[in-house]
């Protein structure tokens, strides 16, 4: 049976579009792969790179067909959407008020990790030391 690990947005992101250490992010994912890791994320990962997409685009970091182009690698990335249930709405709830943030999106990751009993990896070095647990990593160098 596969082992869970659950990814952000962040970190897919730094995957796909081309970036100083994006090779080292090429890497984590075939090192996942060939582990047999199975790639999770709340269902608002689409969101959220949907949206990091359009903004790079907007701001000129990629073209309108760079963007799709990305948009397209992201979904053949195969991680697997789930969609939070009361207990992780819950959760995510309880993070953000820990964290004292306004904005509960990173939340929802951490409360699928945490359901998962498994890692979150993230670019997202504030949110490592926010959260500061030993099953939260950041994927950058």
């Amino acid at each position: 049976m596969p082992i869970p690990l659950v990814v952000d947005a962040s970190l897919a992101f730094r995957l796909i579009v081309p970036g100083p250490q994006q090779d080292h992010y090429r890497s984590l994912m075939t090192q996942w792969v060939h582990d047999g890791r199975q790639l999770l994320a709340p269902t608002l990962w689409v969101y959220e790179m949907t949206s990091a997409l359009c903004r790079a685009v907007r701001f000129g970091e990629l073209s309108r067909e760079e963007g799709q182009r990305a948009l397209g690698l992201a979904q053949a990335l195969g991680i697997q959407l789930m969609h939070p249930d009361q207990y992780q709405v819950r959760l995510a709830f309880g993070w953000t008020m820990s964290l004292n943030r306004a904005a509960a999106y990173d939340s929802f990751y951490l409360a699928l990790a945490e359901v998962l009993e498994c890692e979150l990896w993230t670019a997202d070095k504030r949110l490592v030391r926010a959260v500061n647990r030993p099953w939260v990593h950041c994927a950058g160098k």
